[in-house]
Protein backbone atom coordinates (compact mmCIF):
# COMPACT_ATOMS: atom_id res chain seq x y z
CA UNK A 1 0.00 0.00 0.00
CA UNK A 2 2.98 2.34 1.06
CA UNK A 3 4.45 1.64 -2.63
CA UNK A 4 0.66 2.41 -4.07
CA UNK A 5 1.10 5.97 -1.90
CA UNK A 6 5.01 6.23 -3.45
CA UNK A 7 3.70 5.54 -7.10
CA UNK A 8 0.74 7.95 -6.83
CA UNK A 9 2.98 10.68 -5.55
CA UNK A 10 4.81 10.11 -8.97
CA UNK A 11 3.58 11.74 -11.53
CA UNK A 12 1.92 10.94 -14.91
CA UNK A 13 -0.24 13.14 -17.26
CA UNK A 14 -2.81 12.51 -20.42
CA UNK A 15 -4.34 14.83 -22.12
CA UNK A 16 -5.03 16.56 -25.92
CA UNK A 17 -7.03 13.61 -27.43
CA UNK A 18 -7.34 11.77 -24.15
CA UNK A 19 -9.04 13.18 -20.44
CA UNK A 20 -5.86 13.91 -18.46
CA UNK A 21 -4.30 11.06 -16.50
CA UNK A 22 -1.94 9.88 -14.29
CA UNK A 23 -0.34 6.23 -14.32
CA UNK A 24 2.19 4.37 -11.85
CA UNK A 25 3.21 1.36 -12.57
CA UNK A 26 3.65 -0.65 -9.22
CA UNK A 27 5.67 -4.34 -8.49
CA UNK A 28 4.59 -6.50 -5.36
CA UNK A 29 6.79 -8.66 -3.73
CA UNK A 30 6.70 -11.32 -3.63
CA UNK A 31 3.80 -11.59 -6.95
CA UNK A 32 2.26 -9.25 -8.85
CA UNK A 33 1.91 -5.31 -9.98
CA UNK A 34 -0.91 -3.17 -10.41
CA UNK A 35 -1.26 0.88 -11.44
CA UNK A 36 -3.01 3.56 -9.92
CA UNK A 37 -4.42 6.40 -12.05
CA UNK A 38 -5.85 9.73 -11.59
CA UNK A 39 -6.98 12.41 -13.94
CA UNK A 40 -7.07 15.42 -11.78
CA UNK A 41 -3.60 17.52 -12.82
CA UNK A 42 -3.15 20.88 -14.03
CA UNK A 43 -0.51 21.85 -16.34
CA UNK A 44 1.85 21.32 -19.50
CA UNK A 45 4.69 21.10 -21.87
CA UNK A 46 6.37 23.79 -23.98
CA UNK A 47 7.69 22.50 -26.60
CA UNK A 48 10.00 23.98 -29.26
CA UNK A 49 11.71 22.42 -31.86
CA UNK A 50 13.31 19.31 -30.19
CA UNK A 51 13.46 20.87 -26.53
CA UNK A 52 11.15 20.48 -24.46
CA UNK A 53 10.69 21.83 -20.72
CA UNK A 54 7.73 22.22 -18.05
CA UNK A 55 6.93 23.55 -15.25
CA UNK A 56 4.60 23.51 -11.78
CA UNK A 57 2.53 20.58 -12.69
CA UNK A 58 -0.09 19.68 -10.10
CA UNK A 59 -1.20 15.90 -9.34
CA UNK A 60 -3.88 15.72 -7.03
CA UNK A 61 -2.79 12.66 -4.96
CA UNK A 62 -6.20 12.09 -3.06
CA UNK A 63 -7.98 10.83 -6.79
CA UNK A 64 -5.54 8.31 -7.15
CA UNK A 65 -7.50 4.83 -7.97
CA UNK A 66 -5.68 1.35 -8.03
CA UNK A 67 -9.07 -0.08 -8.42
CA UNK A 68 -9.38 -1.63 -5.28
CA UNK A 69 -11.00 0.09 -2.30
CA UNK A 70 -8.49 -1.08 0.28
CA UNK A 71 -5.79 -0.88 -1.96
CA UNK A 72 -6.79 2.93 -2.51
CA UNK A 73 -7.01 3.62 1.37
CA UNK A 74 -3.53 1.98 2.28
CA UNK A 75 -1.89 3.92 -0.59
CA UNK A 76 -4.13 7.53 0.42
CA UNK A 77 -2.77 6.88 4.26
CA UNK A 78 1.38 5.79 2.87
CA UNK A 79 1.36 9.23 0.96
CA UNK A 80 -0.27 11.33 3.43
CA UNK A 81 -2.56 13.07 1.39
CA UNK A 82 -3.77 14.72 4.17
CA UNK A 83 -0.73 16.63 4.82
CA UNK A 84 0.49 16.39 1.20
CA UNK A 85 -2.45 16.48 -1.35
CA UNK A 86 -0.39 17.15 -4.32
CA UNK A 87 2.88 15.59 -6.05
CA UNK A 88 4.06 18.90 -7.92
CA UNK A 89 6.71 18.36 -11.16
CA UNK A 90 8.52 21.40 -10.21
CA UNK A 91 10.48 21.38 -13.03
CA UNK A 92 11.46 19.38 -16.28
CA UNK A 93 13.70 20.09 -19.65
CA UNK A 94 14.27 17.67 -22.36
CA UNK A 95 16.05 17.51 -25.48
CA UNK A 96 16.58 14.30 -28.12
CA UNK A 97 14.08 12.03 -26.15
CA UNK A 98 15.97 12.29 -22.88
CA UNK A 99 14.80 14.52 -19.96
CA UNK A 100 15.68 15.94 -16.61
CA UNK A 101 14.05 17.88 -13.89
CA UNK A 102 12.75 17.38 -10.20
CA UNK A 103 9.90 16.90 -8.65
CA UNK A 104 8.24 17.43 -5.10
CA UNK A 105 6.23 14.22 -3.17
CA UNK A 106 5.27 14.80 0.53
CA UNK A 107 7.60 17.70 0.84
CA UNK A 108 10.61 16.09 -0.77
CA UNK A 109 12.45 17.88 -3.64
CA UNK A 110 14.41 14.87 -5.61
CA UNK A 111 16.09 15.00 -9.26
CA UNK A 112 14.59 12.83 -11.74
CA UNK A 113 15.79 11.64 -15.05
CA UNK A 114 13.68 9.69 -18.07
CA UNK A 115 12.91 9.61 -21.55
CA UNK A 116 9.67 11.39 -23.53
CA UNK A 117 8.56 11.37 -27.29
CA UNK A 118 5.54 13.80 -28.73
CA UNK A 119 3.24 12.27 -30.28
CA UNK A 120 0.82 14.88 -31.46
CA UNK A 121 -0.41 17.02 -28.96
CA UNK A 122 0.73 15.15 -26.11
CA UNK A 123 3.96 14.74 -24.74
CA UNK A 124 4.98 10.78 -23.38
CA UNK A 125 7.67 10.40 -20.73
CA UNK A 126 8.60 7.35 -18.31
CA UNK A 127 10.98 7.37 -14.80
CA UNK A 128 11.83 6.04 -11.90
CA UNK A 129 11.54 6.77 -8.95
CA UNK A 130 12.38 5.14 -5.42
CA UNK A 131 10.20 5.55 -2.88
CA UNK A 132 12.63 5.45 0.18
CA UNK A 133 13.69 8.73 -1.35
CA UNK A 134 10.19 10.50 -0.46
CA UNK A 135 10.56 8.64 3.02
CA UNK A 136 8.28 6.15 1.85
CA UNK A 137 9.40 2.52 2.92
CA UNK A 138 8.38 -1.10 4.25
CA UNK A 139 5.15 -1.23 2.56
CA UNK A 140 3.05 -4.23 2.89
CA UNK A 141 -0.09 -5.88 3.56
CA UNK A 142 -0.76 -9.14 4.53
CA UNK A 143 3.10 -10.53 3.29
CA UNK A 144 2.41 -8.59 0.36
CA UNK A 145 5.41 -5.74 -0.21
CA UNK A 146 5.91 -2.94 -2.44
CA UNK A 147 9.37 -2.91 -4.63
CA UNK A 148 11.18 0.61 -3.90
CA UNK A 149 11.60 1.61 -7.28
CA UNK A 150 8.13 2.50 -9.68
CA UNK A 151 7.66 3.65 -13.06
CA UNK A 152 5.76 6.53 -13.84
CA UNK A 153 4.36 6.81 -17.19
CA UNK A 154 2.88 11.11 -17.52
CA UNK A 155 1.29 11.94 -20.58
CA UNK A 156 1.19 15.66 -20.45
CA UNK A 157 -1.06 18.02 -23.02
CA UNK A 158 1.96 20.25 -25.08
CA UNK A 159 1.92 23.50 -25.92
CA UNK A 160 3.85 24.95 -29.01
Amino acid sequence: MKFLTALIVTMGISTAAMAQSVVVDVVLNPMGDFKGKTSDLKGEAIVKGDEVSAQNIVVNLKNLKTGVEVRDKHTQKYLETSKFPEAVLVSATGKGGKGTGKIKIRGVEKDIAGTYKVEGKVLKAVFKLKLSDFGISDINYMGVGVEDEITLNVNVPVKS
